[in-house]
């Protein structure tokens, strides 16, 4: 089954709104085994509207088409449908019932932009908004089965999920050359995209049935593995088999899969540790509290953290000796030891981390340029450690990436009981 999106709107290809909708809807409909083939955005013009619906309706078997359904002017996603089928548009009496009856129950005069909404192409289908006023509409172009919603979110998956995705499950359950997939998403962190490439690389022709892809989701890279088969269950064990092979080559790097995040891992093994953790940040500015705080139940292993731009507070706040700033400077490994120290005495945790470097665009210097970050962690009974990194892009990126190298610092040593990588 081939199925296309097309979603209508100036507003969607001017860079006004993101088009949440269509990942919403290939994700769940890759549950049922189906990938869109396409997603194509159009504008609030009539021509290309029927032009595109013309086009999708030549190679998809089923598309879902949004937008375009309201009560304004620019609502005429459907009047293209009909001069795309060279058909008439018509007035629905049981969509004209339906909108009268939401109209007085909300106590809204009923206007002549409200009856746009029950004129649809002649022979089409109508189902009932349960979100909203503009019904689901149903019609066939060719060989092709259109799916007409609304683009505000709430109603689209209202209706999605109530009547688009039952009738095409009912579809490929008769689909006697339906194909099956199944899909994971490995998620990796510490590891650059082409030595994910390399690692996973000898493991592709062991693996007909499954296609290896990468996305990088900064500063995350993830293995994206699908498997195709006749039968499910054969989709199944290929991934299966896949999957395994991939978790041994990735090692350590590897932290979830599919919807795990990773501050959620990592707070999931501080509590099962039984530990507690506190925070000294310089150039992330609290950004590293700031994700594991995001976390439900943080409280249980999060004492607190201190964002320390100044000498002067990493000297009050955090115990950071004078000598040691004087003789290293405040963006070095000792500094970044003594951070480290005195938050977790301070705090009296099991673990600490802390970050202190350039994140720019001005400061560095020739022996640390900007991008340089020393990271510290402090564990109870072990000796503190500090890393040294370099960061390439800008402000944002900088602090994005020490964050989670200074997290994955204290991921390695819950997973191995050492800090290195």
């Amino acid at each position: 089954m081939r199925v296309e999106l097309l979603c209508t709107g100036d507003e969607l290809v001017t860079g006004l709104i993101t088009d949440t909708n269509s990942p919403w809807f290939e994700a769940r409909l890759f549950e049922l085994g189906v990938k869109v083939e396409r997603v194509l955005l159009v504008g609030d013009v009539r021509p290309d509207i029927t032009q595109a619906l013309l086009e999708v309706a030549s190679r998809a078997d089923v598309a879902l088409v949004s937008g375009g359904l309201g009560p304004t002017m620019d609502d005429f996603t459907l009047e293209c449908a009909a001069a795309a089928a060279g058909v008439p548009v018509v007035e629905d009496p049981r969509a004209l019932e339906w909108i009268r009856e939401r109209y007085a129950k909300r106590s809204i005069p009923l206007n002549p932009g409200a009856l746009r909404m029950a004129r649809v192409p002649q022979g089409a289908e109508v189902v009932r908004n349960p979100a909203g006023s503009a019904p689901l509409v149903i019609f066939r172009l060719g060989r092709c089965r259109l799916f007409f919603v609304p683009g505000v979110p709430r109603e689209y998956r209202a209706l999605a999920e109530g009547e688009v995705l039952p009738r095409i499950r009912a579809a490929l359950e008769t689909d006697s050359e339906r194909v099956y997939r199944a899909f994971r998403l490995l998620k990796t962190v510490g590891l650059p995209e082409s030595q994910l490439d390399a690692r996973v690389a000898p493991l592709v022709p062991q693996h007909p049935q499954v296609v290896f892809g990468f996305r990088t989701h900064a500063p995350e890279n993830h293995l994206k593995l699908m498997a195709t088969a006749s039968t499910q269950a054969e989709a199944d064990a290929a991934l299966a088999a896949a999957e395994a092979a991939s978790r041994k080559v990735l090692g350590t790097t590897f932290f979830g899969a599919d919807d795990e995040e990773y501050a959620p891992v990592v707070a999931r093994m501080l509590t099962e540790a039984k530990a507690t953790l506190s925070t000294a940040e310089s150039c992330t500015g609290g950004l590293i509290a700031q994700q594991l705080t995001a976390v439900p139940g943080s409280s249980n292993f999060f004492i607190g953290g201190v964002a320390s731009y100044s000498e002067k507070m990493k000297m009050a706040w955090l115990a950071v000796p004078s000598e040691v700033l004087v003789r290293h400077t405040a963006v070095s490994p000792e500094t970044a030891i003594a951070m480290a120290d005195g938050i977790r005495a301070a705090c009296g945790t099991t673990y600490s981390l802390s970050v202190t470097g350039y994140a720019g665009p001005t400061g560095g210097t020739p022996e640390d340029p900007v991008g340089t970050v020393y990271c510290g962690f402090a564990a109870e009974g072990h000796p503190t450690r500090c890393e040294r990194f370099s960061f390439a892009g800008d402000r944002d990126r900088v602090r994005l990436f020490a964050a989670s190298s200074a997290l994955e610092m204290l991921r390695q040593h819950l997973l191995t009981g050492t800090s290195v990588r």
